[in-house]
């Protein structure tokens, strides 16, 4: 019989197998759409892990495509537009779903494809703000996230909320607050990084989420070129 630990190793193999073969087929099938209907385009507008806020006149890319609405786009690869051709590009809430050195290296894509006027708006979890109301022991702000991430069993003590942003399951890589956040936006070529808040976009940008969860918990950044 094959011993538990072996059978582990050996499923975890096929898991990641197939997670392979999964990400392998969606690049030889995805790719390229969204490199060729950008060709040639000017001032575009991204929406960047936008997963089902969809929005109409932007370039909607997430790794998850919703067929005739968003274009596949894997944020480990580089993003197949031409230098300076972007506008604008929304992310809002999936920063965190990358390690820090492969977000430097996303945001460095970013800067490249945005013009020399391009903007771009990034809303994470706010950790400082975790960490804030952990140490000011803020019952209210813990009761109302005691099912985080649509968490079935609340979350208590206030430790498994914070345990909860930071990991999400293993698909939060790194948690962000505004002076990382700062940081890594000017090593990849942002000159401006400014704070933000709900709502607060500019009339031509504004698709904020307007889960109520948001604006609680989130922070909100605005960078420019």
């Amino acid at each position: 019989m094959m011993a538990r630990s072996t059978r582990r190793r050996a499923g975890g193999v096929y898991l990641a197998g197939r997670a392979l073969l999964s990400h392998l087929t969606k690049r030889f099938r995805f790719r390229g759409r969204l490199k060729a209907y950008c060709a040639g385009k000017r001032a575009l507008l991204l929406n960047i892990g936008c997963g089902q806020l969809i929005h109409d006149g932007w370039i909607n890319l997430d790794y998850e495509v919703v067929p005739g609405r968003s274009f596949y786009f894997d944020a480990l690869d580089p993003l197949p537009l031409e230098d300076g051709s972007v506008r604008h590009i929304h992310c809002e809430h999936f920063l965190e779903h990358l390690e820090r050195r492969d977000a430097l290296k996303f945001l460095g894509e970013c800067s490249r494809v945005l013009d020399a006027q391009g903007t771009m708006r990034v809303i994470v979890p706010d950790a400082e703000r975790y960490m804030r109301v952990y140490v000011a022991e803020d019952r209210e702000f813990f009761e109302r996230m005691v099912n985080l991430g649509g968490h079935d069993e609340p979350l208590r003590p206030k430790s498994l909320v914070v345990n909860q942003m930071f990991r999400m399951w293993g698909n939060h890589r790194f948690a962000w607050d505004f002076e990382a956040l700062d940081a890594a936006a000017r090593s990849a070529g942002f000159s401006d990084v400014r704070r933000s808040g709900h709502n607060q976009a500019a009339p031509a940008y504004a698709i904020d989420g307007q889960d109520w969860w948001r604006p609680f918990e989130s922070l909100y950044a605005d960078l420019s070129k």
